[in-house]
């Protein structure tokens, strides 16, 4: 049985089970720890993270959910590995490591421009309308000088239900959860440079007038261009 290394640091933020799930996590998946194997003790566990065993036993429980372990009795939990998944995890994108971030928005770029290509051949008049009122409440935020982040959350949101797919709608929603923070960051990143809110707000402008004519090559590449935008504003530049 392979035993991952106790040198593990903690931040304060997200909760310490979550840490803890996402490190044995990423330590199953890179082969630390093999299906057919055994995690050590609660209480081994306990001691290479420095918590207590309750926090362990909450993290443990996670990945049971998940279906990267399985508690057998009087083995303790088995590793099941990756092939048991039945669940995505991501951590929230405001503690992201910036390899990590950029990776993130390399795959909303990826999910994002696809979902505005199907919007754009899927668009109804009720959608339509809804985007317009998110650009105006963005354009609000701009003219105003306050955060915008609701509304270009919701106009995300509503081109990934515009595209029809409730799969990719779901997907969507879990993601864009985990970008407010990032979202938030960029625009206040943006606010410091008096040019640069226009700017956003005429990248939104160019996909909502891509989604309104019903051109899916327009849709996808305006939302491409927007989220490489979006991350090298946040100072990422590994996106081609």
């Amino acid at each position: 049985m392979s035993i991952a290394s106790p040198e593990v640091s903690l931040r304060s933020s997200p909760r310490l089970p979550d840490q803890i799930a996402s490190i044995l996590s990423e330590q199953i998946g890179g082969g630390a720890y093999p299906p057919g194997g055994r995690l050590p003790p609660e209480s081994r566990l306990a001691v290479m993270f420095g918590v207590s065993r309750s926090v362990v036993r909450e993290a443990l429980s996670q990945l049971k959910y998940e279906g990267l372990l399985e508690s057998r009795q009087g083995k303790g939990a088995i590793v099941v590995g990756p092939s048991g998944r039945r669940s995505f995890r991501l951590e929230a994108a405001g503690v992201l490591n910036r390899e990590d971030l950029a990776q993130f928005y390399e795959m909303r770029a990826i999910i994002e421009a696809e979902a505005a290509a199907l919007a754009a051949r899927r668009r109804s008049i009720r959608h339509i309308q809804h985007l317009r009122n998110c650009l105006e409440r963005m354009a609000q935020a701009v003219e105003r000088r306050t955060d915008g982040t609701e509304p270009d959350l919701t106009f995300h949101r509503i081109i990934a239900e515009m595209s029809g797919n409730k799969y990719l709608k779901d997907l969507m929603d879990y993601l864009n959860g985990k970008a407010g923070m990032v979202i938030r960051t960029a625009r206040d990143h943006s606010s410091r440079d008096a040019k640069l809110p226009a700017a956003v707000q005429q990248e939104h402008e160019e996909i909502f007038q891509a989604l309104e004519a019903g051109d899916e090559a327009r849709a996808r590449a305006g939302t491409l261009r927007h989220l490489k935008n979006a991350a090298r504003r946040l100072g990422i530049k590994q996106l081609g």
